[in-house]
């Protein structure tokens, strides 16, 4: 991804100026350490860095690391992914507040509305992912044992609360969508809300279906679009870790037993929908948008 041309910047007097090289580490597959995990902090930070690298703002360079290795520990001193050097500066940023504010001012600084405010998104978004850990964290404990996940109409009412606090979010998210007619939250481009939003969605859909038993529902055909939108971005596809290497990331979050034959599959990617959601977005012509 990296490359060393020069680009012409303003607010820089016009000159031409060596565009700085960020580098970024990302934790490794808890399967295979050659491939990307599936840290939700590591891909958002990548989009980011990517939809800078695609404006030809940075220079970017994304490295896996085993955080167990010994080279590992000894360079970095007990820190843990993802974790941002910047060369020119002789900069490190091992905390996630320190990495998002030194993008937002490297986007700052070339007048990259990568940060742009949103009351409205915020709040549609805000717990999302908070409220479907807590949905993931009952409904796995209450199928622990069983071969397969229970109907979500037979769930228990405690359980099914944070069921319909994901959902009515969803919709609430399906509904933004609809209202601003566009590809991204806030519009054409890509923002800080959709690094944030769409890697969790995808969790969502590969966990839920694995897990769960639940998928995002099939009448929410402005979300889906979205999603979709996510599967064309090459900010997402770049960073996107495989189907096994979300599972497997969130069977040891919840202490759940990993079939070997899962870590020996090829790894895939699940970036399809399901074809009658597909036939509603061409029905209502969001995929021509």
């Amino acid at each position: 991804m990296a490359d060393d041309y020069q680009l012409q910047s303003n607010g820089h007097g016009g000159e031409l100026v060596k565009k700085p090289l960020v580098q970024l580490y990302v934790k490794a597959s808890g399967i295979d350490s050659r491939r990307i995990g599936a840290c939700l902090f590591c891909q958002e930070f990548w989009m980011e860095l990517f939809a800078l690298y695609e404006l030809g703002v940075v220079r970017v360079e994304v490295k896996t690391v085993n955080v167990n290795s010994e080279p590992f520990k000894k360079s970095f001193l007990g820190a843990q992914p993802p974790i941002m050097l910047e060369e020119e500066k002789q900069a490190q940023y091992t905390d996630n507040r320190e990495i998002e504010g030194r993008i937002f001012h490297i986007a700052k600084e070339f007048n990259v509305p990568l940060f742009e405010k949103d009351p409205v998104v915020e709040k549609r978004i805000e717990s999302f992912y908070r409220n479907f850990k807590l949905f993931l964290r009952a409904k796995t404990e209450h199928d622990k044992g069983k071969r397969e996940p229970s109907p979500i109409e037979s769930i228990p009412p405690q359980i099914k609360t944070h069921y319909n606090r994901v959902v009515e979010q969803l919709a609430g998210i399906d509904e933004l969508l609809q209202d601003r007619g566009s590809r991204y939250l806030l519009g054409d481009s890509m923002t800080e809300y959709d690094c944030e939003l769409m890697p969790r969605l995808h969790h969502m859909r590969i966990v839920g279906h694995r897990l769960l038993g639940f998928d995002i529902p099939h009448n929410l055909t402005y979300l889906w679009n979205y999603v979709l939108t996510g599967y064309r971005t090459a900010a997402f596809i770049e960073s996107c870790p495989a189907d096994q290497d979300i599972l497997h990331h969130y069977k040891e979050q919840l202490n759940l037993f990993t079939n070997q034959r899962e870590t020996l599959q090829e790894p895939t990617k699940t970036h399809t929908l399901p074809e009658d959601v597909l036939d509603s977005i061409r029905r209502l012509g969001l995929d021509t948008k």
